[in-house]
């Protein structure tokens, strides 16, 4: 037996496991996104499949102790890899359908079978992993047994075959996370993944001159063109980054029949929109962020803005539209997601000023204070939950001026319990004397907070005083109505934490209670 050759089938196989892993999540997440909840779900069902690996692994080794053997089932194994991104786009494109009418309270016509294609496609492609990660799962206890040659030396062989076989799960993780995605896309790193654990394979099933159609091998799937991963109408630019699978797309926007808009991850809520049309007013939830500023005691002397999830700006030039003269720091956390904005939204305003960072490490680096902080900050639907924590808004407030407004942007569905929003209100009031919910649209909710007492009409006040607000005119009937006040329900509402903030888990209970 080739000792070098099976250390090669290990390494290989641990990589490859973690790089399936590692490279599933990013291809679940333009349909599913990349929540709590769908990650658990992907790694504790792998992680099972990997014990039931060790489990047949061991005793198919004793039936056939041949490299040869386990080559065969690792070549098997590597052609299931190769699938993946090929089966898994039909089921997850089905799937992923049922996410829209959720998030933005639409009515459901079979509610038991939207969750059914949401719940099947989510285990459906999870079954497509799952199958090359159960034989990968074979090679660590198979390996073992080729490789003791006696039971005097059966721990060192073992240890040196767990450490090769950990090395590279090391290697799968951090590869794709950052070089293969970011280079090559999801697909093409299945590709590359499986190319190279098939190759590794032939090497350990074939022999002498035959062994040539390994790298041959390798090749051909390393040339293969590239397709686009999530294909639509109008689309103009995709890509992957560190943190998201991004689209850019031309499609209807009310009566703008050109707009672009910015899709991230599964897609369902628009982060970003630009009409070409200059005399065009977007409207939605981002003209009600821009109307914060009139809870100020003199909004024409709003100077210094800061948004946390700036996107491709679009709340910012809405903003800057009503107030001119202000300044706008928009802290976004994804470099391609900024890159997008300056070339087809909004980010190139020079009184926009992109930050690359997290939100809550700007504040923590920053001394700056601001007449207004915004917050629209989202995985859709999920809203991270270290920018909804008493300690976040503690930070917050530090960085206000005495009359500065905060506002943040929270999803919701329409026609159930708005539990996100009290548990985001009650733990807002422990740091601010008023905040007020702003019902701005069907999918989202405003909540407003100040740092003096104010009366809650503050904002619809100052819009009707100034005429047509600079801008804001279009909204001049509507917010007077919009401001709600209180969130009900919110005083018996969980105070988040950053030791305990369950608002991924708020938002699926809001959905299966929608679809219900």
């Amino acid at each position: 037996m080739n000792r070098r050759l099976l250390q090669l089938v290990v390494v290989t196989s641990g990589m490859s496991v973690m790089a399936v892993e590692m490279t599933g999540l990013r291809l679940l997440a333009p349909y599913f996104g990349t929540s709590l909840l769908v990650t658990t779900a992907l790694i504790g069902s792998l992680m099972g499949c990997l014990s039931l690996g060790y489990w047949l692994g061991g005793r198919t080794a004793d039936k056939h102790p041949s490299i040869q053997a386990l080559g065969k089932v690792t070549a098997v194994a590597s052609v299931f890899v190769l699938a993946i991104p090929i089966l898994a786009q039909p089921i997850l494109k089905i799937a992923s359908a049922a996410l829209r009418p959720l998030v933005y309270g639409e009515e459901l016509a079979e509610p038991m079978v939207a969750i059914a294609s949401l719940v099947g496609g989510l285990l459906g492609s999870m079954a497509l992993m799952a199958i090359p990660v159960t034989l990968m799962g074979m090679v660590s206890p198979w390996a073992v047994r080729l490789a003791v040659e006696d039971v005097e030396h059966a721990g060192q062989a073992a240890g040196r075959l767990y450490a090769l076989s950990t090395f590279g799960s090391i290697v799968g993780s951090f590869l794709p996370a950052l070089v293969l995605v970011p280079v090559l896309g999801v697909r093409k790193t299945f590709l590359a993944v499986g190319g190279l654990f098939l190759a590794v394979s032939l090497l350990a099933v074939l022999k002498g001159k035959a062994r040539l159609a390994a790298p041959v091998a390798l090749l051909a799937l390393v040339l293969v063109p590239d397709t686009q991963v999530r294909p639509m109408p109008g689309l103009l630019w995709e890509g992957e980054s560190l943190y998201h699978f991004i689209q850019v797309v031309e499609e209807p926007y009310g009566d703008c029949k050109n707009a672009v808009h910015l899709y991230l991850n599964e897609g369902v809520g628009v982060h970003s929109v630009k009409c070409p049309r200059d005399d065009y007013d977007i409207r939605g939830v981002w003209t009600y962020m821009a109307s914060t500023p009139l809870w100020l005691d003199q909004p024409e002397t709003l100077d210094d803005a800061l948004i946390i999830g700036l996107a491709g700006g679009t709340i910012a030039r809405q903003m800057l539209e009503a107030f001119p003269d202000a300044e706008v720091d928009g802290v976004e956390i994804d470099r391609e997601v900024v890159e997008v904005g300056l070339k087809y939204f909004d980010n190139a305003d020079p009184r926009i000023h992109p930050i690359v960072m997290d939100g809550r490490t700007f504040l923590q680096m920053s001394d700056k204070k601001y007449d207004l902080v915004m917050m629209d900050a989202y995985r859709q639907p999920y809203i991270p939950f270290h920018l909804v924590t008493v300690e976040f808004f503690e930070l917050v407030r530090d960085h206000m001026e005495e009359d500065a407004v905060l506002a943040v942007n929270v999803a919701s569905v329409r026609g159930v319990s708005r539990d996100l929003a009290a548990m985001i209100f009650h733990t807002m009031k422990q740091v601010f004397p008023t905040v007020l919910l702003l019902d701005a649209t069907q999918s989202n909710d405003v909540i407003i907070a100040l740092k003096r007492e104010k009366p809650i009409t503050t904002g619809a006040d100052h819009i009707e005083a100034v005429g047509d607000a600079r801008g804001l005119g279009r909204i001049k009937k509507a917010l007077r109505k919009k401001i709600v006040g209180p969130v009900p329900g919110w005083e018996d509402a969980r105070v988040l934490t950053d030791d305990q903030a369950p608002v991924e888990m708020a938002w699926d209970l809001m959905a299966l209670e929608f679809a219900g």
